[in-house]
Parts: C-alpha cells; sequence; structure tokens
C-alpha cells in the first residue's frame, strides 16, 4: 500500500533480470480531493447608522472560523463599503487548495435612531377682525431635516383649522422620518 498526494503521481516499475537486462513500464495515479471546506460565519451584528448618515460604515464583521483536510487558500465576503439602514446578508466564501469553496451568511442591521430636526416657524401676533373673536391666520410651515428622510405626509400640526380664538394658543408641529423616529416644536399663536 502507497500513499499519494493530491494531484498527479507518475509510477515507473523496473524489472531486470539476471544477466542485467532492464526494461521499465510507467502509469500515473491521480488523486482528487473533493472534500469540502468548512466555515462558520462571525455572529450575526447590529450597528447604528452613522450621525447624520443613512448607513454605517467601518463595520468591524470579525472572522470566519474555516478548515480543510488539505489547506485553506483563501477567504472573501462580498461586504459593501457601508451598510445601509435595515438587514444586508454578507455572504463568506471559502477556498480549499483544490479549488472546493464552501459559503456561510452573516446578516448586518443597521438600525436608524437619529431623531428628525424640525425648526418651527415664527410665533404669530394678530388682531382680530372687527366684531369677531376669532382671526385668521396662516401658521406657514416648519424646516424639517433627516438623515434617512422625512416620511410622507409630514410635518403635521395639531390645530389644522385657520380660525384662532382670542388669547394664546400653543400649535405642536410633529415630523416623523421614514424610520419611525419622532421630533415636536411648539409655535404660538396669539389673538389680541
Amino acid at each position: 500500500t502507497q500513499t499519494f498526494n493530491v494531484g498527479v503521481t507518475t509510477v515507473t516499475y523496473i524489472a531486470e533480470d539476471g544477466s542485467g537486462n532492464k526494461t521499465t513500464c510507467s502509469f500515473t495515479v491521480s488523486v482528487t480531493e473533493t472534500v469540502l471546506p468548512t466555515i462558520a460565519c462571525p455572529a450575526n451584528k447590529t450597528e447604528k447608522a452613522d450621525k447624520d448618515k443613512c448607513y454605517a460604515k467601518n463595520v468591524n464583521l470579525g472572522n470566519p472560523i474555516v478548515s480543510d483536510n488539505c489547506g485553506v487558500a483563501s477567504v472573501t465576503n462580498n461586504a459593501p463599503s457601508q451598510f445601509p439602514v435595515g438587514n444586508t446578508i454578507v455572504t463568506w466564501t471559502v477556498t480549499d487548495n483544490s479549488g472546493n469553496t464552501k459559503t456561510c451568511l452573516q446578516t448586518i442591521t443597521v438600525v436608524d435612531d437619529q431623531d428628525p430636526d424640525i425648526k418651527c416657524p415664527k410665533d404669530i401676533m394678530v388682531s382680530t377682525a372687527p366684531n369677531s373673536c376669532t382671526a385668521t391666520v396662516v401658521l406657514g410651515g416648519p424646516q424639517t431635516s433627516d438623515n434617512c428622510g422625512v416620511a410622507p405626509g409630514y410635518p403635521t400640526n395639531d390645530h389644522p383649522l385657520p380660525n384662532y380664538p382670542v388669547g394664546t394658543t400653543e400649535v405642536t408641529w410633529t415630523v416623523k422620518d421614514v424610520n419611525g423616529n419622532i421630533k415636536t416644536c411648539k409655535q404660538k399663536v396669539t389673538v389680541e
């Protein structure tokens, strides 16, 4: 019994008679390695979005655990340079010295915990019309922004009617971003 390495080995036999005459023959032994390497992905990770961004950069993915009976040639992944808010699946691939490959999957979750920005319109002071106890007021609109975008339908306020009574009414403006974060500001409307 002989042991042959992975690859092609040429075996030569020599026969010699009692007079010293020799003859040879050769044949090849091909050993193919089909055992797949093993890979265990790093744990799934949750990261916060970078400040004022809707993605995370420089995420430390960790390292997979790999092995193979004939040696590992390479370990690669398809991770992007920046991960958007939400889930991104990273595929890790190990290749052994015989070209066999195996993959595993790692999930990177990026969350947006940054509140949107809102700047209310200026406070308003008006007088009632003659013989009236209310005034019609145009509030204007707040300035809003967010790292991932303001949700459709926002900003809103809690006083949608244009008529305001005598006295001071506090109007609360609300903005919500596309990931559900909310922020408010207040505008005063004074009617004399």
